[in-house]
């Protein structure tokens, strides 16, 4: 037997997409407010993954 697929969206909802679409259905959550937390995550977290931020962590670490 297979097993459900997880990135299959026709797949049956866990409880965080039971919950998060409980909030969006009530008004609580709305497209807009989850597209600006993600700017804002992506925003905060840029210099984890930007090269020139990387390679000034990696001198200062080997400067150590």
């Amino acid at each position: 037997m297979a097993s459900a697929n997880p990135w299959d969206p026709a797949s049956a909802p866990n409880g965080a997409g039971l919950l998060l679409s409980h909030f969006v259905a009530s008004g609580m959550i709305t497209q807009k407010n989850l597209e600006i937390e993600l700017l804002k995550l992506a925003k905060d977290t840029a210099d984890v993954v930007h090269p020139f931020f990387l390679a000034q962590k990696c001198h200062i670490l080997q400067s150590m």
